[in-house]
């Protein structure tokens, strides 16, 4: 596979492989080899349509003046890629500023991160960078993840994740296929002589949706028959449930109305022709008075029929607008992504439109002895949110009800400038109908629905069933939240009993624990975290030694210096945290736990990872926990006071090198080192 495999096998044919078949794949630039003079060979050779892959990019993007071609110099396949990029393409181009980026990964960043205007990337080959280091193709195509201000292009089907725009691909997929095939057909008795040499693929235009639809280029504008990857699913797959409904629907509603429309013109029909037999009987008008009576009231009845079957038909409607207004709440109930405040706006939406008396609504949560306001429609949700309310304010109705003026009721029940403030934040209502559910034996939810106070409508025994029957959708909702939290908490439980654990070998382990994940939860917020990540890091980098459960006793616990042998299993412990942590609730927790031993220059274990390759939680945990370790005291070593320990990760010592860090979190460290001291104490306390 590949250029330098086939030339080591070329030139140590005749000592190591003679008279055995070869077959090849992978192969760049295939012209540099005589392969039809090579009776021993066969195989697919991999031809890259770098031009086409640009003249398609500049052509969806005719603005672009600066090309980046991001293609390693160290390796002969990137080597081949740079030659023919300058020699056959760029000459092609003239009006387009080509940019080559074939140092490293951080030149590469630096000049994405702020890239010239009007520009587009060229991702051919980046395997090895200036400074020896090796980059497997999963590494680049994650690491290019980052970049998605620029339309990223390629040649290759190995780059393509979903950041990546497209191209004109070879599939390393499809060559592996054919090159297996031609194996088989050697392995079954096919004397490769009777084999072609050369194999050529057929390359693709390949398209990632999220990145077509990020830089808004319609599919109509791509090549006939290009392939798009990670399309999303239909409404059909979204929707199954719905999309059946419409089905039935769709051609029943046809049905009802070509019957509806049949009668209509069979009662247009009559009706001209009593017109016309009344023209005619009028001078027969004594003797027909009594059969003209007759056919009046007849056509009477055919009319009244006719509304009748208008109204039953407006009925149908309105029952199927209700029930996929049903489907979509309950649809909505399991789905933990849902805010509560975002379910129960909609589910509000849904009774305003659905019990057409109602102007105004609100969905309020009683919890313990406070009562306050979730959302509202009509009212002033920010200012009722504002108020300091008890459970004791509220009114409790157990079943539903419709009470006039339901806020003069509350008003009995709260102080007066809490009541003139309620006033202040709702509209004038006439009724409401109201339901207070419980929950459980702390928690009540209350839903009102509101007629304005100057309105002529009133809720109907109809809107008052619809409206009681509903409700159950809302308190599924709030249930399933309940114990889904339920059960995140005992996530957290266990975790943080699994870290006391793992630390049970130091007497200062709980000090270390809340040490560790206070102060990683501070950088992670100083970084710009969102809350829920940073939440994330406080809960789980308690268990970034969990690994040490694994680890013998004797040797954590020796007093002494660790020899090599033991050294080696200490190290050990990141990769007995990865097996322990395998849940995907614990995945920030694996992370951390993995990686916290990497160094920022590659110098750490258990992969000499470096740079951005290592998560940055398990940067900050890293930085934390060296931290901290200068500053408790060991058996080998007293404990550091709060500015040498700093001094050391600012500056080095014999162990320790500022290398290690992040610099990011190096300037966070400066800059908030009075915090971190006051933070330290008040857990040394």
């Amino acid at each position: 596979m590949d250029n330098n495999a086939l030339d080591f096998v070329l030139s140590n044919y005749d000592s190591l492989f003679l008279e055995t078949p070869i077959v090849y794949a992978g192969i760049n630039y295939y012209q540099e080899y005589d392969l039809s003079e090579l009776e021993f060979v066969s195989g697919v050779v991999e031809i890259h349509d770098i031009k086409e892959t640009l003249e398609l990019a500049l052509n969806l993007h005719p603005a672009t003046e600066n090309v980046y071609v991001i293609v390693d110099n160290q390796t002969k396949t990137g080597e081949l890629f740079k030659q023919e990029v300058e020699n056959d393409v760029v000459p092609n181009f003239e009006n387009t500023n080509f940019i080559f980026l074939s140092d490293s990964l951080d030149q590469i960043k630096q000049e994405l991160d702020a890239p010239l205007q009007n520009s587009i990337v060229l991702l051919l080959a980046f395997s090895k960078d200036i400074y020896g280091n090796f980059y497997d193709y999963t590494q680049v195509e994650q690491y290019m993840g980052q970049f998605d201000k620029l339309p990223i292009y390629t040649t290759s089907s190995v780059y393509m994740g979903n950041n990546v725009v497209g191209g004109k691909i070879t599939s390393a997929y499809d060559q592996g296929r054919k090159a297996g095939e031609i194996a088989i057909n050697l392995l079954s008795g096919v004397d490769i002589t009777e084999l072609p040499r050369t194999y050529f693929p057929d390359n693709k235009y390949v398209f990632n949706f999220p990145a077509l639809e990020r830089f808004g280029i319609s599919i109509n504008r791509l090549p006939a028959d290009s392939i798009i990857q990670n399309k999303p699913p239909s409404f059909y797959e979204n929707y199954p449930v719905i999309f059946w409904i419409i089905m039935i629907l769709v051609p029943f509603s046809i049905v009802f109305i070509y019957v509806l429309r049949e009668e209509n013109l069979k009662l247009h029909s009559l009706l001209s022709e009593l017109n016309d037999a009344k023209e005619e009987a009028q001078s027969y008008n004594e003797e027909l008075t009594a059969a003209n009576e007759q056919l009046t009231s007849y056509n009477e009845e055919l009319i009244a029929q006719n509304e009748e079957i208008e109204s039953n038909y407006q009925e149908i409607e309105q029952l199927n607008n209700k029930i996929i207004h049903l489907l979509e709440i309950i649809s909505e109930v399991e789905n933990e992504e849902v805010k509560e405040e975002d379910f129960f706006q909609k589910f509000l939406n849904t009774l305003i439109i659905e019990i057409p008396e109602a102007d105004y609504g609100s969905v309020s949560i009683i919890e313990g002895d406070s009562w306050r306001f979730l959302v509202t429609l009509g009212h002033d949700i920010n200012g009722l949110k504002s108020l300091n309310l008890k459970k004791s304010y509220a009114f409790i109705a157990e079943k539903s009800m419709v009470l006039d003026n339901v806020i003069s009721l509350d008003e009995e029940k709260m102080p007066k400038d809490v009541a003139n403030l309620m006033y202040k934040f709702t509209k004038p209502i006439k009724s409401s109908l109201l339901k207070t559910i419980k929950i459980d034996e702390n928690r009540y939810l209350d839903i009102s629905l509101d007629i304005k106070k100057d309105s002529d409508e009133n809720f109907s025994e109809e809107s008052v069933r619809f409206f009681d029957s509903l409700l159950n959708v809302a308190k599924m909702f709030f249930v399933n939240r309940l114990r889904t939290q339920e059960v995140k908490n005992a996530y957290a439980t266990f975790a943080s009993k699994l870290s006391i654990l793992a630390e049970s070998h130091d007497e200062n382990s709980k000090k270390h624990i809340y040490r560790v994940s206070e102060l990683s939860a501070f950088f992670a917020e100083k970084l710009g975290f969102p809350k829920e990540h940073v939440e994330k890091i406080r809960d789980f980098s308690p268990l970034h030694d969990v690994g040490k459960l694994f680890i013998p006793a004797e040797i954590l616990n020796k007093p002494g210096k660790l020899n090599e042998q033991e050294w080696e299993e200490v190290r050990k412990h990141p990769l007995y945290a990865d097996n322990l942590l395998d849940d995907p609730y614990f995945e920030t927790a694996r992370k951390i736990a993995l990686y916290h031993h990497e160094h920022y220059d590659g110098s750490g274990y258990p992969f000499r990872l470096r740079g951005e390759l290592i998560p940055i939680e398990a940067q900050i945990v890293g930085l934390v926990d060296v931290y901290d370790a200068l500053r408790s005291k060991r058996s080998y070593k007293a404990a550091f006071s709060h500015r040498e320990a700093i001094d050391i990760l600012l500056n080095g010592d014999h162990r320790t090198k500022p290398d290690h860090f992040n610099p990011r979190l190096l300037e966070i460290l400066k800059k908030y080192e009075k915090e971190i001291e006051e933070m330290y104490k008040k857990y040394e306390e």
